[in-house]
């Protein structure tokens, strides 16, 4: 039997799709034997490729974990935190050099605005307002001294995704 909602063949009698779950014509006819295993939920004998239980409709694709506000609040401080350090980090290597060359004032210049980058993105989380602005942040942040902090913090923001406002997120 043919899904007509995603078109994957499904053998007969199933009553569910098993790749993407909508309820199909009812068969009397039992599946004919491939590889197989049975349905935690049933008992009967599903294709062993099988998304969902054709009988009885249970899905056995894996299940996404939510974030929780504990992530986003981690990775928010992480980044903001590895804002500040890289400033104070950066300030300290600066007035150790009494005249610097233009390359290195290019540098300081450049993990400056990372580093700054990566504060407005901690606020930013830490606020919740302007996922994207939080992600450039974290992302700006591990161009910094302390980038350590910076990694963890922008993987932490991004798979918080939900956790901001939707008005500040693009649609």
């Amino acid at each position: 039997m043919k899904c007509p909602n995603c078109g994957w063949n499904n053998p007969d009698g199933t009553r569910y799709c098993g790749m993407c779950g909508r309820a199909l014509m009812p068969m009397a006819v039992e599946p004919p034997e491939m590889r197989q295993r049975q349905c935690v939920e049933c008992g009967r004998s599903i294709a062993w490729d099988a998304n969902v239980c054709m009988y009885c409709g249970h899905d056995f694709r894996p299940k996404r974990k939510a974030s929780t506000e504990a992530h986003l609040l981690t990775g928010a401080i992480l980044t903001l935190m590895a804002g500040i350090l890289a400033i104070a980090l950066l300030t300290i290597i600066v007035a150790q050099y009494e005249s610097m060359s233009v390359q290195n004032q290019a540098i300081a210049a450049i993990s400056y605005s990372c580093s700054s980058l990566g504060v407005i993105g901690g606020i930013a989380a830490l606020t919740r307002r302007g996922f994207p602005i939080a992600v450039l942040g974290a992302t700006c942040a591990i161009f910094s001294p302390a980038f350590y902090f910076a990694i963890p913090g922008l993987v932490l923001i991004a798979n918080s995704a939900d956790s901001f406002e939707k008005s500040a997120r693009p649609q």
